[in-house]
């Protein structure tokens, strides 16, 4: 009946083991993968701070001309109660 014990613990050993050896093999496969993530972070964050550099050192400019803005014309009501327009005179068309 000691026996059992014996194996049953050998049984979880070599289990635990083999555990160990797939997690070891499936970073090792895995590794250049890992490599590239970590080349692309240092990447992500050198383009970060590139941009916060050329947007940072500058205050935004505005337009250099002034924007007037656009009259509506203006709607008289003649004495036959039609509408006459004002604010443009009329031209033909070429």
């Amino acid at each position: 009946m000691s026996m059992v014990p014996f194996l049953a613990s050998l049984v979880m050993a070599g289990a635990g083991c083999v555990a160990f050896a797939a997690i070891v093999v499936t970073v090792r496969g895995q590794l250049p993968a890992v490599r590239r993530l970590l080349a692309e972070s240092r990447a992500i964050s050198a383009d970060r701070q590139f941009l916060v550099q050329i947007t940072g050192v500058s205050a935004p400019v505005g337009p250099r001309t002034a924007i007037r803005p656009r009259r509506a014309p203006v709607r008289v009501v003649g004495a036959a109660g039609a509408s006459v327009t004002t604010a443009r005179p009329l031209r033909a068309a070429a």
